[in-house]
């Protein structure tokens, strides 16, 4: 049962996040959420049941998490679709020529640096934590091919028109 933490300060402004309220803010997100219990103890928020896939349970978990006052999601769901093996190999044939030669990786492993606020959600994009001044367009180059609408597509259900402000936690869809 994995659980993700999120800046409890940071996030959408909620005066009610008991469970009936995240449950109504889902509603207004537009997410669904049928079969989900969704429970609250303390900062918090337990979210159980199935979903459809892991980019279901993502847009879940951020959703619960970008609330103030929430600082932790224990990410009970279980996806009805798990990607199998030959989703994992079909993956390698969208990689650029070369890109899996041994050179390539030792280039990439000597210049690899981890960016804080950052970890995998369950459907495998990388949850990241939004610092002041950072843009989508910025996050997009370095991980997107800056490929910006991508970014807000995958976001859209969370971010609705805005931008993320600081300490928000969006998501970057896998390549």
């Amino acid at each position: 049962m994995p659980s993700y933490d999120f800046p409890a300060e940071g996030g959408l402004p909620s005066s009610d996040a008991t469970p009936d309220a995240i449950a109504a803010h889902l509603d207004h997100l537009g997410l669904l959420h049928q079969g989900i219990r969704v429970d609250r103890r303390g900062n918090t928020v337990i979210l159980e049941g199935q979903v459809p896939d892991g980019e279901a349970a993502e847009l879940l978990v951020l959703a619960a998490g970008n609330l103030q006052g929430v600082a932790r999601v224990e990410d009970r769901l279980a996806p009805a679709r798990t990607p199998g093996l030959l989703d994992s190999l079909s993956a390698f044939a969208r990689l650029p020529a070369g890109a899996a030669s041994t050179e390539a990786a030792e280039t990439a492993i000597h210049q690899a640096q981890i960016e804080t606020g950052t970890r995998f959600g369950p459907g495998r994009s990388l949850f990241h934590t939004m610092q002041s001044g950072e843009t989508l367009a910025a996050l997009a180059a370095r991980h997107l091919n800056g490929d910006e609408r991508r970014l807000l597509e995958a976001n859209a259900p969370i971010l609705g028109s805005s931008p993320p402000g600081p300490s928000m936690v969006i998501r970057i869809p896998p390549t």
